[in-house]
C-alpha cells in the first residue's frame, strides 16, 4: 500500500535539487563548479610565458571535455565556462577585463552542442581531437573579436593568423586526446558512484 502511494507523487512534489539548472541535478551542477574552478586555477598555476600561443588548450579544453564526458548532460560545458570565466575575471588572468568571461564560456557552449553532434561520444580518440580543435579554435576567434572590440594588441597575431590558428588546433587537439583517454578510464569507475 505505502509503494503504491511512493508511485503516485505528483511531479509537482519533486526534489528541486534533481533539476537545478538546465535539467542537470545539483550533485552534477557542483561537479561541474569543480571543474569549472580546476580550469581556471590550472591557468593561473600552470601559466608559461614560453611565447607559444594555445599551449593552454591542452589542460583547458582537456579539463572542459574530461569534466563533460563525465558528466554528459546539455548544459555541462557552458556551466565549466560560466564558473571558469568568473573565476579567470576574479584572478586577473586577461587584458580583457570583465569580457574575459566571454573566452572561457564560447568554448564551453560549442562543447554542448558539438557533444550533441556526435553523440556524446567523447571517449573517442577521433571525436576528441575534433572537439578539442574546434573549442580552442573558437577561444582564438573570441580572443581576436574582444581584442578588435576592445583595441587590445594582440601579440598571439604576431606570428601570423595561420600560425596562431595551427597552434590552437594543435594543443586543442592534444587536450581532446588526453580528455578521451581520461574519460574512456574514468567513466566506468565513476558512473555507479556518480548516480543522482
Amino acid at each position: 500500500m505505502e509503494g503504491a502511494k511512493k508511485q503516485e507523487i505528483p511531479t509537482s512534489m519533486e526534489n528541486p535539487a534533481d533539476r537545478f539548472i538546465f535539467n542537470i541535478g545539483l550533485a552534477d551542477v557542483i561537479r561541474l563548479t569543480m571543474f569549472g574552478t580546476l580550469i581556471s586555477v590550472s591557468r593561473f598555476v600552470f601559466q608559461m610565458p614560453i611565447g607559444v600561443p594555445g599551449h593552454t588548450s591542452v589542460y583547458w579544453m582537456g579539463l572542459l571535455m574530461l569534466g563533460k564526458g563525465l558528466i554528459p548532460k546539455f548544459g555541462a560545458g557552458t556551466i565549466m565556462g560560466i564558473v571558469s570565466g568568473i573565476l579567470a575575471i576574479v584572478f586577473g588572468l586577461g587584458k580583457e577585463g570583465p569580457l574575459m568571461a566571454f573566452k572561457c564560456i564560447i568554448p564551453g557552449m560549442l562543447l554542448d552542442i558539438l557533444a550533441l553532434l556526435f553523440f556524446n561520444k567523447l571517449e573517442s580518440i577521433w571525436v576528441g581531437v575534433i572537439i578539442g580543435a574546434l573549442i580552442s579554435w573558437s577561444k582564438l576567434l573570441t580572443s581576436i573579436a574582444l581584442g578588435i572590440i576592445l583595441d587590445i594588441p594582440m601579440v598571439f597575431l604576431a606570428m601570423g593568423f595561420g600560425y596562431a590558428t595551427l597552434l590552437h588546433v594543435v594543443f586543442g587537439a592534444a587536450g581532446g586526446v588526453l580528455a578521451a583517454v581520461l574519460i574512456k578510464r574514468l567513466k566506468p569507475r565513476l558512473s555507479a558512484s556518480w548516480q543522482n
